[in-house]
C-alpha cells in the first residue's frame, strides 16, 4: 500500500508539472525562442538528448497532451533521422515505465478487487493481447498513458508489450520528425496529420487485427 501511494504522488506531480509546462512547451515559444535552444544544443548536445528522453517519459505517461508537441520538437532541433530515432527511443522507454509502474504497483491491487468479473477479457488479452495493443498505438485515438496503465493492469507478456508498443509507435514516429522539419511552414500540430495519413494509420491497424479477426472466424467455423 505505501508503494501504491507513493507512486499515486509522483503520478500527481506529473499532472501538476505538465499544466505548468503546456503553457510553455508551444510551437510559437519555441520559435520565438529557437536562437537560444539551438545554442544550448549544441553546446550540450548529450545533455540536451537526456533532456528530451525524461521529458517524453513524464509527458508520455501524462494525460496532459504535450508528448506530440515534444516530438514534434525532437525533429525540429535533431533533424528528421535523429529525431526519428530520438523519438522512437524515447517512447518506448516511456511507454515501458508507465507499464512497468502499473503492472508492479497496482496490478495485485486490481486483480484482487476485479479479476473475478473481468477474466473473460483478461484471458482474451494474454492470447491476443499483441495485436490490440499494436492496432491502439497505430490509431493514435487512446492516449498512451492509458495503454501503458491498460497493459499493466494485463496478463499480456512484457516481450509481447515491448514489440508491439516498438512495432506501433513506430510511424507516428517518422510523422512527428517529419512534421518537425516542416515546422517553419506549420502553425498547428493539426497541419501535420493530414485526412490521407490518418486513413492509411487506420488501415494499417485494422490490418493488425486481421490474424485476430481470423483466428475468431476460423473458431466459429469449426
Amino acid at each position: 500500500m505505501k508503494n501504491v501511494k507513493l507512486w499515486l504522488a509522483i503520478i500527481s506531480l506529473i499532472i501538476v508539472m505538465s499544466f505548468y509546462m503546456a503553457d510553455i512547451v508551444t510551437i510559437d515559444n519555441v520559435k520565438a525562442n529557437e536562437a537560444n535552444l539551438r545554442d544550448f544544443i549544441e553546446e550540450h548536445y548529450g545533455l540536451s538528448v537526456l533532456l528530451f528522453f525524461v521529458a517524453c517519459m513524464l509527458f508520455i505517461n501524462s494525460p496532459i497532451p504535450l508528448a506530440a508537441p515534444l516530438k514534434v520538437l525532437g525533429g525540429y532541433f535533431f533533424g528528421f533521422y535523429w529525431g526519428t530515432f530520438y523519438n522512437i527511443g524515447a517512447t518506448l522507454l516511456a511507454c515501458l515505465v508507465g507499464f512497468g509502474v502499473s503492472r508492479y504497483t497496482f496490478k495485485d491491487l486490481f486483480e484482487k478487487r476485479y479479476y473475478d468479473r473481468l477474466k473473460t477479457i483478461e484471458n482474451e488479452i494474454e492470447t491476443n493481447g499483441f495485436y490490440y495493443f499494436l492496432s491502439l498505438r497505430l490509431v493514435m485515438v487512446v492516449p498512451y498513458f492509458l495503454i501503458n496503465i491498460l497493459a499493466g493492469l494485463s496478463r499480456i507478456s512484457f516481450r509481447k508489450y515491448a514489440t508491439s508498443t516498438l512495432a506501433g509507435i513506430t510511424p507516428a514516429s517518422f510523422i512527428y520528425a517529419n512534421g518537425g522539419n516542416m515546422l517553419e511552414q506549420i502553425t498547428s500540430l493539426q497541419e501535420i496529420f493530414r485526412f490521407d495519413i490518418i486513413l492509411s494509420l487506420a488501415v494499417v491497424a485494422l490490418i493488425s487485427l486481421c490474424p485476430v479477426i481470423i483466428k475468431k472466424y476460423s473458431y466459429k467455423s469449426s
